[in-house]
């Protein structure tokens, strides 16, 4: 990935919800499947309203 998932969580808490977690100490339990559905989720979103985008005219 670009950006890694443990990263923009860290950023997140750091900058957003303003409460400091060392990186290294961030604890990360999520499975791989649950990233994969979300990215093919996003992908999916994308094509599609790209398809109809390009469709209207």
């Amino acid at each position: 990935m670009i950006l890694d998932l443990k990263y923009i969580i860290w950023l997140w808490s750091k900058y957003v919800k303003r409460r400091h977690i060392p990186y290294m100490e961030l604890e990360f339990h999520y499975p791989n499947y649950l990233f994969i559905t979300l990215g093919c989720l996003v992908v999916a979103i994308f094509f599609v309203i790209a398809i109809t985008y390009f469709s209207i005219k």
